[in-house]
């Protein structure tokens, strides 16, 4: 099936960069909350498994909204992604709390601050990719 030229492609690539920036971003705040703020071990530790919960989610629905997108279109396509982001995250995190022996709050913090700051970095790499092919569509 070949790319419809007026639509927007589904900028997988750029996503996944943006996510992987996002996840380095926040390991490093937590990491510094982390010393500053003298956490306990197992309340960092935790932080951590929700943001791996979070990332992981992102990826994995990044990589499905990727695999939609030849055949709904990137904006579909996205919708998808994030409705598998937003399922994911909480499955991950319960799993991986029931799997390690640590604290539910930091884990359940860590995820959603996990997701919802590598949303808005998602957001914004998704609407400048719109914007860039708006702006060479018109060209």
């Amino acid at each position: 099936m070949t790319a419809n030229p007026h639509l927007p492609p589904y900028p997988t690539g750029r996503l996944l960069s943006g996510i992987g920036i996002a996840a380095v971003v926040l390991l490093g705040l937590w990491t510094g909350v982390f010393y500053a703020g003298d956490l306990e071990v197992d309340i960092y530790r935790g932080g951590i498994i929700g943001l791996i919960a979070a990332t992981a989610a992102h990826l994995l629905g990044t990589l499905a909204g990727g695999l939609l997108a030849p055949a709904k279109g990137s904006n579909a396509a996205y919708l998808a992604s994030t409705v598998v982001r937003f399922l994911l995250t909480p499955v991950l995190a319960v799993s991986l709390y029931f799997l390690l022996p640590v604290k539910p709050q930091p884990v359940l913090v860590g995820a959603a601050a996990g997701y919802l700051l590598i949303l808005v970095a998602d957001i914004g790499t998704m609407l400048k990719a719109m914007q860039q092919h708006s702006g060479s569509a018109s060209a």
